[in-house]
């Protein structure tokens, strides 16, 4: 065996390059809703396995496949030997990627592991161990510690037994559920910034603009948004934490040197610091401050509206902050109903906080949430315009120290939501406003195997059906183009670009629909094609053209 364990991060859906797809509001391209990024648990997994003796790798599958159209996976898999191979299902959008990759993994390798870990195999477990034979285990909640209690007891009986966090198939063949550990208590004792660990190199927090390392200010939540599936609910009911665990400031600075040293020099801190309370983010703005990092800036979490002490502290780091919070709805009412108790004037009361101490915010939205109407809409779109008069303000005056900015920073950066497993929404959902489409991994997997990102939205509104939801959508990237034009972001060219591939894409959704009517499945594959082939070749025209005129 050439390692113990492998950790494979795969692509969405594993067989994007083999089929047409429309990723239409998702994304631009289908490449770029494979999710390429490794979850920092994988990272942390891993060194904790090294760490303790076994030979380890993170292989970025998603990446390889995205990076070449030549690469091939099944080839690439037959070809990497090891004793247990770890399929990566944090969030649901990998859910076709990991088990068609995790039938791969047993299928080339019979005679090794197949186990599964994140947050939708934890919320899945039993279906995932009743249904794919081809799985053995999964790892539920925090798998650190469970996962080296699961290998060093497989070395010593030669096959898996009730080791913690464990949901495996018996001797008998039934579904066994052991206990879940008891949670870390901080996350001082992991490491998040092994990238020696993980191939191929290339995928190491890959950017269109500067390399970005991200790290976690603390594992679990306090808040409860409905649609999360990583609130304190979610973590809580799943994990087991009760409360979430931080990591020290002290190894924040570590982390961040590290990163340093590996060329990365600007720096996503996830979470809202403040949710360690006062004397935490006061004694990680002081070691930020005090340790004169080698860094170009850094971006932090705000889940609610700041007040100047706290952003007055950031202003005092030395090194250029980007905030970054998230009201989902200029609609109270709808953003109440997420979970987010704050007005629109407790808002922009602290964007123009921030903008006093030159450090801008960008902020973002969800468009479909419970409540949500062609009147809320329009509420959010006009708290979308104060936001870029504020920005452009702020930028006329110079109040963001010089960093390069280009509006909008404070909106519109919008997408249509989805009710995460394993969230409040998912779990009640009639309660919070929303109806379920489909409820169990089986049918995920089969409706994100579907070839149009509209197929994949799993929920309708106790207001809006989904044509109407997917109506709203549209009409919301239409006045985000809008916007952006409107101040500065895209000149005429891109937003006339990015119009056509807004008109582009609401063609696709009807045509789609139409085709997945036929009976005939050949025919339907073969429309599907011809739909892709035609799209592209139209705005592959649309570039060229614009490109002359603008030239």
């Amino acid at each position: 065996m050439d390692y113990d364990v492998i950790l494979i991060h795969p692509p969405a859906i594993y067989d994007f390059r083999k089929k047409p797809l429309f990723s239409g509001a998702l994304g631009p391209t289908v490449e770029r809703v494979q999710f390429i990024k490794v979850p920092l648990g994988m990272l942390s997994i891993a060194d904790y396995l090294d760490r303790h003796g076994y030979k380890v790798l993170i292989d970025n599958l998603a990446d390889r496949m995205v990076s070449s159209k030549a690469f091939a996976a099944e080839e690439h898999i037959r070809n990497v030997s090891a004793r247990i191979y770890a399929v990566g299902l944090h969030f649901h959008h990998h859910s076709q990627g990991a088990i068609e990759v995790a039938k791969l993994c047993k299928k080339l390798h019979p005679d090794s592991l197949v186990i599964l870990g994140g947050l939708t195999a934890t919320y899945f477990h039993e279906e995932i161990i009743r249904k794919f034979g081809f799985v053995d285990a999964v790892i539920r909640g925090e798998a650190e510690k469970p996962f080296l209690e699961l290998i060093r007891a497989f070395e010593n009986q030669g096959r898996l037994t009730a080791t913690s966090n464990l949901t495996y198939r018996t001797d008998t063949g039934k579904v066994g559920v052991t206990p879940l550990m008891k949670q870390s208590a901080n996350l001082d004792e992991f490491e998040f910034t092994r990238f020696d660990l993980l191939e191929p190199k290339t995928s190491i927090f890959p950017s269109d603009v500067q390399p970005r390392g991200h790290l976690q200010v603390c594992r679990g939540c306090r808040y409860n948004c409905v649609t999360c599936g990583g609130s304190a609910y979610s973590y809580r009911t799943y994990f087991g934490m009760k409360r979430p665990a931080f990591r020290s400031p002290g190894k924040i600075v570590e982390d961040i040197k590290r990163l340093n040293q590996q060329g990365i020099r600007f720096i996503n801190l996830f979470q809202d610091p403040r949710m360690g309370g006062s004397k935490y983010w006061k004694e990680l703005m002081a070691a930020l401050r005090r340790e004169k990092l080698d860094i170009d800036g850094l971006s932090m979490d705000l889940f609610t509206p700041a007040d100047e002490e706290f952003v007055r502290e950031v202003a005092t780091i030395g090194k250029q902050v980007v905030l970054y919070i998230c009201p989902d709805s200029g609609a109270y009412d709808v953003r109440r109903a997420q979970g987010r108790c704050y007005s629109n004037e407790d808002l922009l009361r602290t964007v123009k906080l921030c903008h006093r101490y030159h450090i801008p915010v960008t902020v973002f939205f969800s468009v479909g949430l419970a409540g949500e109407t062609q009147e809320t809409i329009r509420e959010t779109w006009e708290l979308w315009e104060q936001l870029c008069s504020l920005d452009q303000a702020a930028l006329i005056k110079g109040s963001f120290g010089g960093i390069e900015c280009r509006l909008p920073i404070g909106g519109p950066i919008i997408g249509p939501i989805i009710l995460e497993p394993g969230s409040l929404a998912c779990d009640f959902p009639v309660r919070y406003g929303y109806k379920a489409i489909f409820g169990n991994l089986e049918e995920y997997i089969e409706v994100l195997s579907a070839p149009s990102w509209h197929q994949w939205i799993n929920y309708e509104t106790n207001l809006l059906k989904r044509d109407a939801l997917i109506e709203l959508i549209f009409e919301s990237i239409q006045y985000s183009i809008h916007q952006r034009e409107k101040y500065g972001l895209y000149d005429k060219f891109r937003a006339t670009v990015e119009r056509f591939q807004a008109q582009a894409d609401m063609i696709a959704v009807a045509e789609v629909d139409r085709i997945m009517n036929l009976q005939d499945r050949a025919e339907r594959e073969s429309r599907l094609k011809s739909l892709r082939d035609a799209l592209d070749s139209f705005l592959k025209d649309v570039n060229q053209d614009q490109g002359v005129r603008s030239g």
